[in-house]
């Protein structure tokens, strides 16, 4: 029975993915691409000088990732994530997931969890909100070269079980490009605590640059092979620890956990008008209940959070609009 659930499950999501891979084939139809790709590159220069100024805290973080597309701060330097309102929200979201995964030997996702508890609801939008830290857009904007959209987050419980699967496996995102993720620490992380790791790849073959995600034995086996050389940069650090990395630009995975369970958030970011955006998650909110989230925050993170209501009409027609969670 379990077999026929999942292939049933696979079969759905084939189907939900249809009208974003059917309209990515048009858009990466030549003349199409090229008058986006074009687009693009007149709003970067349009935008040159409105990027924000920064401070002499920020100034180091936005330098490195615009060199290496990645770096590492400490929380401290964001008040959003110092909070204790954030911790609070942070450490009941967690003790329910955990308590569900011993209770039940299986990790359950944010849509379920809010929709078996809805009282944990305000404690997903403070940590929801949070990712329109000021400093994060900020950042950010300077790497991208323009206003910022946020995409959302992602809260992941990573059980210390060793499997290499769904996000433990290499792979690339394709929201835009650039792009920007941003992972915060919520436990400490030893190397076998499922960290956050890069590929840095000095040369590859055609074929692993189209995989959409791999394992780490077939990275081995082309190594053997002399198809490629590589290095890995891996993320360990304490409760805390944050991580800027352009996940379109370098194939990543949490590695497998085989010590202790992880806590830990992935934000994501995109230009204001991404390249892809049917390929951007759903909102978790509808539009109005965007709209009520953020009306207490300055312009620019409306901006970030609000950014799908100056998609085009097509773009808005082809790109879902139903949120993830069911409020």
């Amino acid at each position: 029975m379990r077999k026929i659930d999942v292939t049933i499950r696979k079969i759905f999501h084939r189907i939900a993915q249809w009208p974003s891979k059917t309209t990515h084939l048009v858009y990466s139809l030549g003349p199409i691409q090229r008058r986006s790709i074009n687009n693009r590159a007149s709003d970067i220069e349009a935008h040159r000088h409105n990027l924000p100024i920064l401070t002499f805290q920020e100034l180091p973080l936005a330098h490195a990732l615009s060199e290496r597309g990645f770096c590492r701060a400490d929380v401290d330097l964001f008040e959003s994530f110092t909070a204790n309102r954030f911790r609070t929200a942070a450490n009941r979201i967690y003790d329910e997931t955990e308590r569900t995964y011993l209770k039940t030997g299986k990790t359950i996702d944010i849509i379920r969890l809010l929709d078996a508890n809805p009282s944990l609801l305000d404690q997903f939008k403070v940590i929801f909100s949070a990712g329109l830290d000021e400093k994060f857009l900020k950042i950010i904007e300077h790497y991208l070269k323009l206003p910022v959209a946020f995409g959302g987050v992602d809260i992941f419980f990573t059980v210390a079980d060793g499997l290499e699967k769904g996000a433990r496996t290499w792979h690339k995102d394709s929201e835009d490009t650039p792009m920007v993720k941003v992972a915060i620490y919520l436990n400490d992380v030893g190397d076998d605590d499922g960290p956050f790791e890069i590929l840095h790849l000095q040369h590859k073959t055609s074929d692993l640059e189209k995989s959409r995600g791999f394992k780490q034995q077939k990275l081995i086996q082309a190594q053997n092979e002399s198809k490629i050389d590589f290095d890995i940069t891996t993320f360990t650090g304490p409760a805390g620890s944050v991580i800027f990395c352009d996940t379109s630009k370098y194939y990543y995975r949490g590695k497998p956990a085989t010590g202790k369970n992880r806590r830990a958030f992935f934000y994501n970011y995109y230009a204001s008008r991404p390249l892809t955006p049917y390929f951007c998650p759903n909102p978790p909110f509808s539009p109005d209940g965007m709209r009520d989230l953020v009306s207490g925050l300055s312009p620019t993170q409306k901006a970030a959070a609000l950014w799908r209501e100056n998609l085009t009409r097509f773009d808005k027609i082809v790109t879902k609009r139903k949120p993830y969670l069911n409020l």
